[in-house]
């Protein structure tokens, strides 16, 4: 006969597992990137024009995720170390006529963006250029070009956590994309004056040159490791109760569940139990664990029921998985198996007794032909 059964008595919680706890640390180590965009504005005869580009992406950036087998992930950092630097550049043109100034400027914001991460930069990068100047002329076309100006590169650096419900996108034997975008990319190009000037016009190219390097830590604590013995592991136990006598008290035997210390070991549940064999000749009080800290134990006690006579054995296997914390990826669950066994004998009957019963007999025997002579 097989049984099983989901424990729904659920005991305090042991101990403080969680994330709060101080935790192991590793990362993906720096990846460098470096990217560019880029937007023109052109404007025709008219003293101002504008032209954007914006969501234009610097870089994505493939970063290692965290690898389950050596704990649970708890945390995860996204850590930038970069520049920005930015470059103006434009011309004008007109035909004959008065003298004309021509000018332009340019502006953006940043961000970093991944699972569960966004970031932007304050404030946003702006640059003015230093323009140029159409000379008068009588007759004919009229040109100028003024930069590149470059502005001094802006130090762009965060180290940002990613959302707790983002944690299982960061973790496997892949890799996990961040991106480096600019979320507002824009040029303006201007001209002092547009009158008695067909065909005149004006441009401006700004451009956002963006470098550094990126890398993810991870924050996680060891598994938890479940065993029936506080210094070693132990994932078998036997229970022996004996020969005990029908109908006698119920003899118990104690057991232990632990998790074995570590200071950064993550805590243990206990989420089932499947009982086979002679379940009904036994009796048990486990129950649910939530978050059995590391270092600590809970006891149980397992009993013989001696009701029926025989030799009774009965096997149960406890599930259990690293508690409800971190990402669920990294979890991981155990087995444990714990071993009843027990003989229940009926009670023999004293020689004196069997003496006793057939002095009765022949008592009886006697009245009994006394009475037919």
């Amino acid at each position: 006969m097989k049984t099983s059964f989901q424990l729904t008595a659920i005991t305090v919680l042991l101990g403080v597992s969680g994330i709060s706890q101080a935790a192991l640390t590793s990362t993906t180590g720096p990846v460098s990137f470096s990217g560019s965009a880029s937007v023109t504005a052109t404007g025709g005869q008219a003293a101002s024009a504008t032209n954007s580009n914006n969501g234009a992406t610097i870089a994505n950036v493939a970063l290692g995720q965290f690898d389950g087998a050596n704990g649970v992930l708890t945390g995860v950092d996204l850590q930038l170390t970069s520049n920005r630097a930015q470059t103006i550049n434009g011309s004008g043109n007109k035909n004959n006529g008065p003298a004309r100034t021509v000018n332009g400027s340019g502006s953006s914001s940043a961000l970093l963006s991944g699972a569960g991460v966004s970031a932007s930069f304050a404030p946003n990068l702006t640059q003015a250029g230093t323009g140029c100047t159409l000379a008068h002329g009588p007759t004919g076309p009229v040109n100028c070009t003024w930069g590149p100006n470059t502005a001094a590169a802006a130090t762009t650096d965060t180290t940002v956590g990613a959302d707790e419900a983002n944690l299982n996108d960061y973790a496997g034997g892949g890799s996990v994309n961040a991106s480096l975008s600019l979320p507002t990319l824009s040029a303006t190009t201007t001209m002092s004056a547009t009158q008695g000037q067909p065909g005149s016009g004006s441009t401006a190219t700004y451009k956002v040159d963006w470098s550094g390097s990126l890398q993810a830590n991870y924050s996680y604590l060891l598994h938890a490791l479940a065993s029936f013995d506080g210094s070693s592991a132990a994932n078998s136990l036997t229970l022996d109760f004996g020969t005990v006598a029908q109908n006698s008290s119920s003899p118990s035997l104690s057991f232990s569940l632990f998790n074995q210390a570590n200071a950064d070991r993550i805590g243990l549940d206990l989420d089932s139990v499947i009982g086979s064999g002679d379940t009904s000749s036994f009796s048990t009080d486990l129950s649910a664990v939530t978050g059995l800290a590391q270092g600590s134990s809970q006891a149980f006690l397992a009993g013989l029921l001696t009701s029926a006579t025989g030799a009774f054995n009965a096997q149960y296997l406890l599930n259990l998985s690293d508690a409800d914390l971190g990402a669920s990826n990294t979890r991981q669950n155990y087995q444990l198996t714990l071993n009843l066994v027990g003989n229940v004998a009926a009670v023999p009957v004293p020689a004196a007794v069997w003496s006793f019963l057939t002095g009765l007999m022949g008592m009886l025997a006697l009245v009994r032909r006394k009475k037919s002579a």
